[in-house]
C-alpha cells in the first residue's frame, strides 16, 4: 500500500511539473515581449522624429 501510494505521489508531482512548467515558459515569453515591445516603440519613435 505504501509503494502505490508512492507512485500516486510521483505521478502527481510529474503531472503537476508537466502543466506548471510550460506555464512557467509561457509566462515569461510574454513578459520577453512585453519589454522588447516597448523598447521597439521607443526604437520606431526616435526614427519618425530623425
Amino acid at each position: 500500500m505504501k509503494a502505490l501510494r508512492m507512485v500516486a505521489v510521483a505521478l502527481g508531482v510529474t503531472l503537476a511539473a508537466l502543466i506548471v512548467i510550460p506555464l512557467i515558459v509561457l509566462a515569461g515569453l510574454f513578459v520577453w515581449l512585453k519589454l522588447t515591445e516597448e523598447a521597439d516603440e521607443e526604437a520606431l519613435e526616435l526614427e519618425q522624429e530623425g
